[in-house]
């Protein structure tokens, strides 16, 4: 957690005054005043928003406090959870996706973040949202190896229905049409339902990683794909919580994500 010596200090090295910084962080000088004389501490998404205008970098300590959700108890939940039920395709996804993702990290890297973090934390989301289905599942664990690990939907070691939903989600490297890309998806509910789960993943997660030019591009994708993203998805029945709660959190997020932009 940054304190009011850490943020006086690199304001003032950045040359800028309170009111200056006030105006970028969109709060009041009064804010900023107390941030630095320790009254109180920005919150979580105004102290990612500090770092980035301040050129502060994570300390190993502050990195422990980032970790809200760790991979190796979404693992050792969703590992438990899949060899106590009927989960097959999930139980091949999981090991599949923790050996291909191995090495590889979330933005911004110094963060340390593994990434199957980000596949797991989408499969524990969609089991808290009453999403139990082992196709959806093992799909949502295999969304980006495809992507990110030169692997073909037809190499993965699971059945044809997840591996076409992975083909579906998998952005090509030549030739690729946004517009195409997410028609495809609306075709099928459930791939249409990983990338809402993908995005509020993302969404959650982006202050840390992206620009602010990458953030006000992820919105507008966002509000111009997602709307008919969630429509497929509201337009299966047994959707439809998961559907409007998708809505909510998305919505939720755009908003927050529009404050983050400088």
């Amino acid at each position: 957690m940054l304190n009011g010596h850490q943020i006086a200090q690199a304001r003032k090295e950045k040359g800028l005054t309170q009111i200056q910084l006030a105006d970028l962080m969109h709060v009041s000088t009064e804010a900023v005043s107390k941030w630095e004389k320790g009254a109180y501490a920005p919150g979580p998404e105004k102290e990612d928003k500090l770092r980035r205008i301040l050129g502060i970098a994570y300390a190993e300590a502050d990195l422990r406090d980032v970790r809200f959700f760790h991979e190796r108890n979404m693992s050792a939940f969703l590992k438990g959870k899949f060899n106590s039920g009927d989960f097959p395709e999930s139980g091949k996804a999981l090991s599949f996706a923790k050996k291909m993702h191995e090495g590889q990290y979330r933005k911004p890297t110094e963060l340390n973040i593994p990434y199957i973090n980000h596949p797991l934390t989408m499969a524990c989301h969609a089991i808290a949202m009453g999403l139990e289905e082992d196709i959806l599942l093992a799909a949502l664990l295999l969304h980006d190896v495809c992507e990110d690990c030169g692997v073909s939907p037809t190499e993965l070691p699971v059945s044809s229905e997840v591996q076409e939903i992975v083909a579906l989600v998998t952005k090509p490297k030549h030739g690729f049409s946004e517009s195409k890309y997410y028609a495809a998806i609306m075709n099928n509910p459930k791939a249409a339902l990983v990338k809402c789960i993908d995005r509020c993943n993302n969404l959650s997660g982006m202050a840390a990683g992206f620009s602010d030019e990458r953030i006000q591009d992820y919105i507008g994708e966002t509000k111009k794909y997602y709307p008919e993203l969630l429509r497929a998805v509201k337009e299966q029945p047994e959707y439809n919580n998961a559907a409007w709660l998708l809505q909510y959190q998305i919505k939720s997020l755009l908003l927050a994500a529009k404050r983050m932009v400088i």
